[in-house]
């Protein structure tokens, strides 16, 4: 099992008092004796150094060779005194069977262009061998086999009965479940699926308006989006209609203003307003058209 927070903590205060104000100090080592194959083990390492400085440590990115990270814990920087401490721990996985193993680390001042580092003393940790003798191999001679090198085919055995059995009782199983929740198993499906749609749908149109473009390029793209967003929430032909079909056809009254703005963004550059306000509009009303499909599907 991995040592708690509260351990780490008291290896940070350790680290406070042996080391001293002027200079980057590091430490590292084991902090158990032995280590098993495949079990993670973990190494200390710990840092104090002038808090005018620039100190990093190893992340997961860092050649542990021969070890694998397998997870890290890093404490806070504490600074006391102009002295700033820092403390982690490596959780290491070895798969060498060496009797007796090593490793160091080091951490790193971010210099202009460059980095110094400054290594901890190898640390050593014992390998635990699971299986402490390897048994002789037993020869066939020890054995008392009787030889008998005549084939005989053997007919694989099939249950019928059962298999037939099985498969009426999951027919019927099916047929319950069907009959029973079936209608309360598609709203389910068919919720999920609109709340998915909606959630795609609202993602990329804040990404639009939260982008580089310009004001025609996000009226291009907001308002495609929209169309494709309510034919597949309505079923209507949204895509391949025109502004004007679409204030006629469906009676959106609430949002001709917005959809006569953008619009006049993309067949009027000349005459482009801040659409900001058009967009919100779109927005809300899909929102709208959304819940109304919601409580449509839970009334149904």
């Amino acid at each position: 099992m991995y040592k708690s927070v509260p351990t780490c903590l008291l290896l940070i205060m350790f680290a406070i008092v042996t080391c001293q104000a002027q200079e980057v100090k590091v430490n590292g080592y084991f902090e158990e004796d032995s280590i098993k194959l495949g079990i993670p083990t973990p190494f200390v390492l710990t840092a104090s150094y002038p808090s005018d400085i620039d100190i990093v440590f190893p992340d997961s990115l860092f050649n542990f060779d021969p070890y694998e990270l397998d997870s890290k814990w890093y404490a806070p920087t504490r600074t006391i005194d102009d002295v700033s401490y820092d403390s982690a721990i490596y959780y290491l996985t070895s798969f060498e069977i060496d009797s007796l193993q090593y490793h160091q680390m080091p951490v790193f001042q971010v210099l202009a262009g460059d980095s110094l580092i400054y290594s901890t003393i190898n640390d050593s940790i014992l390998f635990q061998h699971i299986v402490t003798e390897i048994p002789d191999s037993i020869t066939a001679e020890s054995i008392p086999l009787k030889e008998n090198t005549t084939y005989k085919r053997v007919n694989l055995a099939f249950n019928y009965p059962y298999f037939i059995i099985g498969a009426v009782i999951l027919i019927v199983l099916l047929t319950i479940i069907i009959l029973v929740f079936g209608k309360s198993i598609k709203r389910s499906f068919l919720l999920r699926k609109l709340s998915k749609g909606h959630r795609q749908f609202t993602t990329y149109f804040e990404s639009v308006l939260n982008s580089n473009k310009n004001e025609k390029e996000k009226a291009e793209a907001i308002i495609l989006s929209w169309k494709k967003y309510l034919e597949k929430l309505e079923n209507r032909p949204y895509t391949k209609s025109t502004t004007k079909e679409i204030i006629a056809n469906y009676k959106f009254e609430q949002i001709e203003g917005a959809l006569k703005g953008i619009d006049m963004a993309l067949y009027a550059p000349d005459r482009q307003a801040e659409l900001s306000q058009s967009f919100q509009q779109l927005k809300d009303f899909s929102q709208q058209q959304f819940e109304s499909k919601i409580e449509e599907v839970k009334n149904g």
